[in-house]
């Protein structure tokens, strides 16, 4: 037990790849030490039980007679694997076992019941160094258009892009991109099988239903709210599909055809959501153009902005990849504004130790910018903050959203510049 602590603070402590992947080669036999790896990054597993939730309480005192610490420990991840619910009884639980033993054995099992340890590596390194050890479910992910080169003669296929949550359907699950279940979609899932699809990996979005009309960026907040709540009745959303092949095809992590032919069995999917009459909970999304007039592009993008769409996404007649690639193209049209910075946030995980994100003021209200920094970026800001705070920083955003209370903010708000040229705030 004590040599499995040791080792995943030796993983925590360097910040060489190489020297975490040589850790976690040098002891792929010790059975403890994978069994913690598997339950700290498999995001499958999980306890219910946060932080703040084991600190509120405390077990009193213990009549357990320990006799094998690293076997006992094994049994309580299984039990909490297990009784998930965060019930006040199955913490109680765990600390009674810590209860004799010494600080460093409580702080490490509170890491892992908690899945709190931030240990520097995941799923995808581990794998690395002991093959197929943890599941890992990915699906293909786009790259925006101007970090990719398009040679301008490519066969391409338009299509809208959604403003919504992402999910994949996988038999008779719906998932988050980091492979967690959704819960409460039972109405899509019954759709989804009436189509046929058990047996077909489905990916698209959760989408609000709207059927009030709000604007895209109110439908994408409410309809957001409802994917990530606890609740067991989220009806109100749909799934508007975008990809499809065979369910065997994807735990490869790529697909045997291209999109042009994939492309074919939407469409199938269209005629039957059509011939059946009475399916609402499932939707393939709108198709605008196919070709190689790469004009259609800008043509499309206008429509879009017109039209209240968050943007087009174009997909080249490639396979469907289970990593980000420069093979499905997110292009959507972004607002500027210069405003002012007013203090420095610490990030959390990998960013620890540095700038997390710059707290900005937006037309009086404080927004908070933490993308499109470089890890450069975010050491240096982190520690010369008066580099950027007081500065007036040019920041990209998709739109300005408003609250009940009348508040107003920035959706997807990335930084660019500090803007040393000038000293007063502009809005777009």
């Amino acid at each position: 037990m004590l040599e499995v602590i040791r080792l995943f603070k030796e993983i925590q402590n360097t910040s060489s790849l190489n020297d975490k992947k040589a850790i976690i080669v040098a002891n792929k036999d010790n059975e403890l030490f994978k069994k913690c790896l598997v339950f700290l990054l498999d995001g499958n597993i999980t306890t219910g039980i946060a932080e703040k939730k084991y600190d509120s309480l405390e077990a009193r005192c213990s009549d357990w007679k320990h006799s094998d610490i690293s076997t006992e420990f094994c049994e309580c991840l299984d039990y909490i694997k297990t009784h998930n619910t965060g019930r006040d009884e199955d913490v109680i639980q765990v600390q009674a076992w810590c209860y004799e033993l010494d600080d460093e054995i409580k702080e490490f099992t509170r890491g892992m019941i908690t899945k709190s340890i931030r240990l520097g590596a995941d799923a995808k390194l581990v794998n690395k160094c002991i093959p197929n050890l943890i599941p890992v479910f990915d699906v293909m992910l786009g790259t925006p258009v101007e970090k990719v080169k398009l040679d301008g003669n490519e066969w391409i296929a338009i299509s809208k892009k959604l403003n919504g949550t992402r999910a994949a359907f996988i038999g008779d699950k719906i998932m988050t991109r980091q492979g967690k279940e959704y819960k409460g979609l039972d109405h899509i899932i019954t759709d989804l099988h009436r189509l046929g699809l058990k047996n077909c990996f489905v990916d698209g979005e959760l989408v609000y239903k709207n059927t009030e009309g709000l604007s895209d960026s109110e439908a994408f907040q409410k309809g957001t709210g409802i994917a990530m709540s606890k609740s067991e009745d989220k009806s109100e959303l749909k799934l508007v599909v975008f990809d499809v092949f065979p369910l065997d095809e994807f735990w490869t992590g790529k697909s045997n055809k291209t999109y042009s032919e994939r492309k074919e069995m939407l469409l199938e999917i269209k005629e039957d959501i059509e011939d059946f009459g009475n399916i609402e909970n499932v939707e393939v999304v709108t198709m605008c153009y196919e070709g190689t007039d790469h004009s259609e592009i800008w043509k499309w993008l206008d429509y879009a902005e017109e039209n209240d769409w968050e943007g087009i996404i174009l997909n080249l007649d490639t396979p469907y990849e289970c990593k980000r690639t420069k093979n499905l193209i997110k292009v959507k049209k972004f607002f500027s504004c210069d405003i002012r910075c007013t203090g420095v946030e610490e990030g959390s995980g990998r960013n620890k130790g540095t700038l997390g994100a710059l707290v900005c003021d937006y037309k009086g209200f404080e927004v908070r910018v933490g993308s499109g920094f470089s890890d450069v970026d975010r050491k240096h800001f982190w520690l010369h903050p008066e580099d950027v705070v007081g500065h007036i920083v040019s920041v990209k955003y998709k739109e300005e959203t408003s609250n009940k209370d009348g508040g107003v903010s920035i959706q997807f708000p990335v930084w660019e510049c500090v803007r040393f040229d000038k000293d007063e705030p502009s809005y777009n």
